[in-house]
């Protein structure tokens, strides 16, 4: 299972399949086209192998409504 983080908003997501994203913090599942997943997410490794190691992170994540913090350098995401 791949996280991603959404660019304009932070949040994290869930990619499930098919096109398919689940937004980590408010639980909300929805369908986005190729061309609008490209534009918005941006996946992140660091996110991807945390949660999949421990998934406790998860409930973390929605519990507090936490968003991911952007490295100002732009070169990567930090948790």
């Amino acid at each position: 299972m791949a996280i991603v983080r959404n660019k304009k908003t932070n949040f994290l997501y869930k990619y499930i399949g098919d096109n398919i994203f689940e937004n980590i913090a408010t639980g909300i599942i929805g369908k986005v086209s190729d061309e609008a997943a490209q534009k918005t997410f941006v996946i992140n490794l660091d996110a991807t192998e945390l949660i999949n190691e421990h998934p406790v992170i998860e409930k973390l994540i929605r519990t507090l409504n936490l968003k991911i913090e952007v490295n100002d350098k732009g070169d990567r995401d930090k948790l």
